[in-house]
């Protein structure tokens, strides 16, 4: 076995532990008119009809479980972005575009708008959420076009901020957003069933929570602009809502404690720890020695990398007897310049924890559990203890690579990227370290395993 084969089978595992099918058949039970969602039970009142409505990149594999375990008594809908599963066991679907709203994005807003609000009072809507929602479905504020909401992500992008402040901004243009599809339903009764992919596995940040109160406030909103300079950067008619919102002519979002929302249930079926738990369990199946970073992976991408790399290769590791394994979990920021490359922040990671390693019998990748960094077909990418100097024997700069967000043909060149296809599931990205003694330090891998 080689390092970089380990580290490919431990995120294989990671991400069959998330699996969205497995996550909605483990937490949600449909028995005559009972459903029961995590450890709470709904009924379905006489003469209603079960809705499930499927949103964000796992949305068809969750749709296609949901209706597998209603046994036919239930419809659905679900909005995916272009390029992920649809669903296949005869449910309704619209595809959205990912990571910034395009056509397909506004019209599937609309008509999940739609079809949650002809529900009859006596239907009961589960809704199915993953990662990627808060692009692939979009309906703007009032006042705004989609132009201006797709040029704001574009510059929440690129900004550097975390994906909680990005959020603060998107549900306070948007119509679906921070509660408010829950709240324009037409049903009495629903409930949410998700999979994380924010840090601190937040309900109001997953696709940017259309089902949960939004503990934001438009004055919140306008203090991530400030924050992060970006009021002569986003459209005019977009600040001006903010500005506006805050000083009382627009109506908040919903916020807790409001009655539309009350009582209903909130699971979460699949996350990153799941992930990571799993993924410490194939590392052991072969042999290491484990430590998973308590806390997540956040802050910018290429400070981030190189503090795992130094605690995977600091003297405490190295006195660990055999292989050990270093496994951690989050999401990153990439602050772009104004002509950035191509890339995505797991393969930013890997390039720019390659010197920290070099020279040691060991490997780090960094993956999108969902199979698709940034606006690449990658997934990721790893580099080792040969890869500093390869690099530089073949007229690359890695430090260049890092700095000018090109990661991509960086690592490509190398043949260390990452291609998984999309995976299905979404549960923030995953960082695995390997690292073997120096006594015993062997090949990396033969040359037959680097690709060219």
């Amino acid at each position: 076995m080689t390092l970089d084969s380990d580290a490919r089978a431990i995120v294989r595992a990671g991400v069959r532990a998330v699996d969205p099918g497995r996550a909605v058949r483990r937490e949600l039970l449909v028995r005559g008119t009972r459903v029961r969602l995590g450890h709470r039970s709904l009924r379905l009142e006489d003469g209603g009809r079960l809705r499930f409505v499927a949103l964000g990149k796992a949305a068809g594999p969750m749709l296609d479980a949901a209706l597998s375990v209603a046994r036919g008594a239930a419809e659905g809908f679900a909005v995916a972005p272009r390029g992920y599963p649809a669903p296949r066991n005869g449910g309704r679907v619209a595809f959205g575009d990912h990571p910034v709203p395009g056509e397909g994005s506004f019209a599937a807003g609309a008509k999940l708008l739609d079809v949650v609000g002809r529900l009859e009072p006596s239907d009961l809507l589960v809704v199915l959420l993953s990662g990627g929602g808060s692009a692939t479905a979009e309906v703007p504020a009032e006042g705004l076009t989609p132009a201006d909401v797709r040029r704001t992500t574009e510059v929440l992008l690129g900004s550097g901020a975390p994906i909680g402040e990005m959020n603060t901004i998107r549900r306070h243009l948007s119509r679906l957003k921070g509660g408010q599809l829950a709240a324009a339903r037409g049903c009495r009764a629903y409930g949410t069933l998700a999979i994380s992919d924010v840090v601190g596995d937040a309900a109001e940040d997953i696709a940017s929570g259309p089902t949960v109160p939004d503990p934001s406030t438009f004055a919140d909103a306008l203090a991530v602009v400030r924050r992060y300079g970006l009021a002569d950067r986003l459209p005019r008619r977009a600040l001006d809502r903010l500005r506006e919102g805050a000083a009382g002519q627009h109506p908040e979002t919903p916020k807790p404690g409001d009655r539309r929302l009350a009582g209903a249930p909130f699971v979460l079926g699949a996350t990153n720890r799941i992930a990571l738990v799993a993924a410490a369990a194939e590392a052991r199946r072969r042999g290491y020695s484990t430590s998973i970073v308590p806390r997540p992976v956040t802050g910018e991408t290429a400070r981030a990398a190189v503090r795992f790399a130094r605690t995977l290769v600091a003297p405490r590791a190295a006195r660990r007897a055999g292989s050990f394994a270093l496994l951690a979990g989050g999401e990153t920021t990439v602050t772009l310049g104004p002509h950035p490359g191509r890339g995505g922040r797991n393969q930013e990671f890997a390039v720019s924890a390659a010197r920290s390693i070099a020279g040691r019998d060991a490997l780090v990748l960094s993956a999108g559990s969902d199979g698709i960094d940034g606006p690449t077909d990658a997934a990721g990418g790893w580099v080792d203890g040969r890869s500093w100097a390869e690099a530089a024997a073949r007229g690359l700069d890695l430090e260049t690579a890092r700095s000018t967000h090109s990661a991509y043909a960086a690592l490509d060149r190398l043949g260390t990227l990452l291609k998984t296809g999309a995976t299905g599931t979404n549960v923030m990205d995953l960082h695995v370290g390997l690292v073997r003694p120096a006594p015993t330090a062997r090949a990396t891998r033969g040359s037959a395993t680097r690709r060219s």
